[in-house]
């Protein structure tokens, strides 16, 4: 999987571009503000549905304008699959791929596999909880495959719902609330155990990452699953309606798990430097693209397009080696940024730059 071009028409400053980046690595370099982590975000926003940098679609949207328009072309085997978006500032949006309408962004995520590195990063470890499940969701609905994901996703998320509803309901009775707690704490089990199977697959592959891009040793990534180990969760739904109704809303299950670091033993984010921390949370989102590519079959390949954004100012020279060297050898396509171009081709070595773009106040120029 690649994407052959890209057209984007008033995403942020980029009023009207088309792209159509080399396979490998690329390179697109320019001033602060020139458009290239927009070019990036164009990239995300498609594949992912919604922005690496704002929650709401608004902020993207350029301005003096109510629309965006998204296109791409993405190679998959011998075929081009093409897909489209236009986003409104009221939220309202369209999805196609091959021109049929589709509803949902998981659709287009399938077609365009797409993982993103940059300064915003290292909130995967430092952010709230709910930052970490969406990254443990990506495992599960790129990698582990052997069940689909969204309808046991879907499933949770509405019994979780029902159950809060009847929470915050005066007319919510116990056994009302207790048939969905029988439904959630299935549902939970079930989505707790494709967690952790996918964590347990990570975990060596991460603890490799970690050593090829940082050198750091005792880094252990553990697995929280949202409820005491030792508890029955539908026990402790019944055992917590009273609780759960004064404060209106299900205290455990799937939706409270979590993802921690720890080295020597200790929460990462307490002793680490802040470049140690971007090396952690990087080789996460490394070890994830690499996790996915490994599940491929012969029948099926696996490919993610990697967005790395200014990674010159987020390591030093070492370490951009590193990553750059890592990057390139999984044989994916690749987008970097940067203001200046030098630092990346050096980083990347004998590497092969494949393309060279130059972006200056909206306009993609390309020079390779």
């Amino acid at each position: 999987m690649s994407l052959n071009w890209l057209v984007a028409n008033h995403f942020r400053n980029l009023t009207e571009i088309q792209v159509r980046p080399a396979p490998g690595l690329n390179v697109f370099y320019g001033q602060n503000g020139s458009g290239k982590t927009s070019l990036l975000e164009a990239c995300y926003f498609l594949g992912v549905g919604r922005s690496f940098k704002d929650a709401s679609a608004d902020p993207v949207i350029e301005r003096g304008h109510h629309q965006l328009l998204l296109r791409a072309g993405v190679r998959s085997g011998d075929r081009e699959h093409q897909m489209g978006m236009t986003r409104d500032r009221d939220g309202t949006r369209s999805l196609r791929i091959n021109g049929e309408k589709v509803l949902r962004a998981s659709e287009m995520a399938r077609v365009l596999p797409t993982l993103v590195l940059g300064p915003q990063t290292v909130d995967l470890l430092l952010g709230p909880p709910d930052q970490r499940r969406r990254f443990l969701n990506w495992g599960l609905f790129h990698v582990e495959q052997s069940e689909p994901f969204t309808p046991l996703w879907d499933e949770a998320n509405r019994c979780l719902r029902q159950r809060n509803e009847l929470l915050r309901s005066a007319r919510g009775s116990n056994k009302e609330i207790a048939a969905w707690s029988k439904q959630l704490a299935e549902a939970s089990e079930k989505l707790h155990q494709r967690r952790q199977d996918y964590i347990q697959k990570f975990q060596p592959v991460y603890e490799a990452t970690v050593a090829a891009i940082s050198g750091m040793e005792d880094v252990q990534l553990s697995y929280f699953r949202g409820w005491k180990e030792s508890e029955s969760l539908y026990e402790t739904y019944i055992q917590d309606i009273d609780i759960d109704k004064k404060r209106g809303f299900t205290q455990k299950g799937f939706q409270r798990a979590d993802v921690r670091i720890t080295v020597s033993g200790q929460a990462a984010a307490k002793v680490c430097s802040r470049g140690e921390l971007k090396a952690l949370v990087w080789s996460m989102v490394l070890s994830q693209g690499l996790l996915s590519q490994r599940a491929q079959t012969d029948t099926e390949r696996r490919e993610t397009l990697y967005l790395v954004d200014d990674l010159a100012s987020e390591f030093d020279e070492a370490h951009r080696q590193r990553v750059c060297e890592f990057l390139a050898a999984t044989g994916q396509q690749i987008l970097f940024t940067g203001v200046e171009s030098e630092p990346l081709v050096e980083a990347c070595g004998s590497k092969t730059i494949e393309g060279m773009f130059h972006v200056k106040h909206g306009q993609i120029i390309q020079e390779r």
